[in-house]
């Protein structure tokens, strides 16, 4: 079976909004309004304005979590129970959740906890789909501004494999509330940058 890319993921979301009657606008906003639209787009996904997820009641205070009491809490999520985010959690020597982010085409995220700071983190690419390395480098080190709240960096696997991974980070002690969007503005700025970044991939990628 073909390594799925966040290309497929995008147009995976994409072919499922137009199947479930959703239509394209392209809109033209100043850069300060660009979060502001994207939370209207988010109302304007629903029939009409109600059933907003209830996010407030898992808020910590100053407690740190745990990767045990955020699964937790996630569980309890409308968007959880629902089947819009499958989580799963990953045991070992470093535990972490796993979410399936079924509204995005199924782009998998994990959420790791390290000392103070909560990591959320999903591939973009992996390095050998890249056709010029230099220029899509370039790329992404000019577009930063283009994807708020996250980060674009570069990992290696054990097998020695190489990819370009979009990361977020915020402290242990964060409300769920604050988590939860950090969560979704991740799924969105990869979404969004592998359609700024599609021209960079070797086509047999796509």
């Amino acid at each position: 079976m073909a390594r799925k890319t966040s290309t497929d993921y995008m147009r995976e979301m994409r072919a499922r909004l137009t199947a479930a009657g959703y239509v394209k606008r392209e809109l033209y906003v100043l850069p300060e309004n660009a979060e502001v639209l994207r939370d209207i787009e988010k109302v304007l996904r629903q029939p009409y304005l109600g059933n907003r997820i209830k996010l407030e009641g898992f808020m910590t205070e100053n407690t740190n979590w745990t990767i045990n009491s955020l699964h937790s809490a996630f569980a309890e999520l409308d968007v959880v129970k629902d089947k819009d985010i499958e989580l799963t959690l990953i045991q070992g020597a470093e535990p972490s959740l796993s979410l399936v982010m079924n509204q995005f085409g199924g782009l998998p995220i994990i959420i790791a906890i390290a000392g103070d700071q909560i990591l959320v983190d999903s591939v973009l690419v992996y390095a050998s789909e890249v056709k010029d390395p230099a220029a899509f480098n370039d790329a992404v080190l000019r577009s930063r501004e283009l994807f708020p709240l996250s980060s674009i960096g570069i990992e290696t696997l054990p097998n020695g494999e190489t990819f370009y991974n979009m990361f977020g980070a915020l402290s242990a002690a964060s409300s769920l509330t604050v988590i939860v969007h950090e969560v979704l503005t991740l799924a969105e700025n990869v979404i969004h940058a592998a359609d700024a970044y599609e021209d960079f991939l070797k086509s047999d990628s796509q």
